[in-house]
Formats: C-alpha cells, structure tokens, sequence
C-alpha cells in the first residue's frame, strides 16, 4: 500500500507525517506499506519558513536525509492508494481540481473532521507548537495505519 500525505507546501506538516511514519515502518520492520508527501504549493517560496522541524526530527533519531519536495498532480491518484491532507484546504483543492476525495489526517487518526494547522514562525509560542506537533504526528502514525488498513478492508 502506498500512502501519501498532502499539505499546502510539502515542507512543514506532511513532511514531519511522512518522516514520522516512515520511522515507525522501519523499526516495526513493515515492509508493505510506502509513505511519501506532497503539496498544492510544493514550489513555493519557503525561504522565510522554519526548519526547526527537521533538527526536532533529527533529535529524535529520525532519518529526513532523503527530504525533497513533490507537487501534487493527477499522477499521485495512480502512484497512491491513500491520500491524506492535513486541513480542508487540501480537500477541497482536491475536489475543486480533481473531482475527488481524500481524508484528513485527523479524520483517520481519531475521526474528527479538524485540520492539522501549526502557524506562522513568527507567532509567539511557534517552537512549542512545532516540537508538540512532532509528538502529535510520531504518536498518531500507528493509529493511522492502522486506521488505514481498516479502511482498506
């Protein structure tokens, strides 16, 4: 099965849920499922962006050498079983572009229908908010595939 996880950029939250993910499958030693990220916006200007998360990650043991950025397009229908965007943003670019439907991660993870959101750099608090969406992500990625392989029964 291949997931693959969508944000506005591809560099903040989808990025941490595919790095996240593809940490816990390689220390469970699951081998049948690929995890990667996309964006709508995956060529925007992020030079004003922090990247506080991949030291966080790195901390952490997690691998992001093989970090690059992917925009979304028509070929990610054919390359992915299972698409999951963080925020109705996503979605609805989905459905306004492409005529179909994706899940949101917090919709797979704890069936609520809330997006996955963490601000601007510049607002107080971002770095907290940042680490404990690191926290949030690592621990939800066994719920979330788990969850998937549910759906895809």
């Amino acid at each position: 099965m291949n997931i693959l996880f969508l944000c506005t950029d591809n560099y903040t939250r989808s990025v941490i849920a595919e790095f996240c993910a593809n940490n816990y499958l390689k220390t469970n030693h699951i081998t049948d499922i690929t995890v990667a990220s996309a964006g709508i916006r995956a060529s925007s200007d992020i030079s004003s962006y922090s990247d506080l998360h991949f030291q966080v990650m790195r901390d952490m043991d997690i691998d992001v050498s093989q970090f690059k950025r992917t925009q979304f397009g028509e070929k990610s229908f054919e390359d992915y079983d299972f698409i999951i965007g963080m925020s109705e943003l996503h979605r609805d670019f989905v459905r306004k572009e492409y005529n179909r439907d994706i899940y949101l991660f917090n919709e797979v993870y704890k069936s609520q229908n809330t997006p996955v959101n963490i601000g601007a750099p510049d607002e107080e608090g971002f770095d907290e908010k940042m680490m404990e969406l690191i926290q949030i992500f690592n621990n939800a990625i066994p719920v979330v595939i788990k969850n998937i392989k549910d759906y895809q029964n």
